[in-house]
């Protein structure tokens, strides 16, 4: 027992460092990032690297705004992610619901064929999208951008949730059905309000991956009146002076800022909805 003890003891300072250096490593570009961003910005580089700020501004965060339409951006950002989780959850409950709860023939089939799909560059897809939303009219518009995100975003939200809708136990439908429930019901009642987790989780990577996409909102905008902010950041690097490091890093701090936000306020219910998702297919 005592040398147990003493093992185990002797292994804790290496996993406190490992910790550490783990931690460290994910953390010193974020650190990097805000430090640039509340230093002024004639002293960004101009006086050699400091890993701590020599003096504090928040300058750099209205700056952004008046140098560039970042407030539109960012509410083009929040408009397409917030439609497109909305959209890609509804659609996608009732096929993970259908394909974890009915054995039909090409079940298996179309299980892979999505997961095919979200597997697929999204460079493949450009062409085929851009003559079909120029046909339709819809280049530089809202829909253009979320039905273009959602080509990925419903093929991963019906995987993991059927992984989930798996997972649940069928006799709390099947007792609801007995008392009087019809499918529809028992699943309203019963089988969603015990998918909130999972929900939860597909909505949060949903939602993630739309408001970080790039490819699409640079291929199908061309005027800030759709633009998002992945294309904005990226669009203003270069100015009279050079490159506006200040500006960029806080336009980063404050595109970070609401994502991290979704993180944390949703980890119990996303850390949930993956494990038990991950446990039955």
């Amino acid at each position: 027992m005592g040398t147990a003890s003493t093992l185990v003891w002797r292994r804790v300072p290496w996993s406190v460092l490992a910790s550490a250096l783990i931690l460290f490593f994910v953390l010193a570009p974020f650190y990097w990032i805000l430090n640039i961003a509340v230093t002024p910005e004639e002293l960004t580089f101009s006086q050699g690297v400091h890993y701590l700020p020599t003096s504090l501004t928040i300058a750099n965060f209205f700056g952004i705004f008046e140098a560039v339409a970042f407030g539109r951006a960012f509410l083009n950002s929040v408009v397409v992610a917030v439609t497109v989780t909305v959209l890609s959850i509804v659609l996608s409950i009732g096929a993970a619901y259908a394909f974890a709860r009915f054995h039909f023939h090409g079940r298996r089939l179309l299980i892979v064929s999505l997961l095919l799909i979200y597997m697929l560059p999204s460079i493949l897809l450009l062409v085929p999208m851009m003559v079909i939303f120029r046909t339709l009219g819809i280049l530089n518009t809202y829909p253009a951008l979320i039905l273009a995100e959602s080509t990925h975003a419903v093929p991963f939200s019906v995987w993991l949730l059927t992984n989930y809708f798996a997972s649940l136990p069928r006799e709390l439908e099947e007792a609801a059905q007995v008392d009087g429930c019809d499918r529809f019901g028992s699943m309203v009642r019963i089988a969603l309000p015990l998918a909130v987790p999972g929900i939860v989780a597909a909505g949060l990577f949903v939602f993630i991956a739309s408001w970080n996409n790039f490819l699409f909102a640079f291929m199908f905008t061309s005027g800030d009146s759709v633009r998002t902010l992945p294309v904005l950041l990226r669009m203003f690097v270069m100015g009279e002076s050079g490159v506006y490091w200040g500006k960029i890093m806080a336009g980063a701090v404050l595109t970070t800022l609401p994502v991290a936000s979704a993180f944390l306020f949703f980890q119990r219910y996303l850390i949930r909805g993956l494990a038990a998702g991950a446990v039955k297919g």
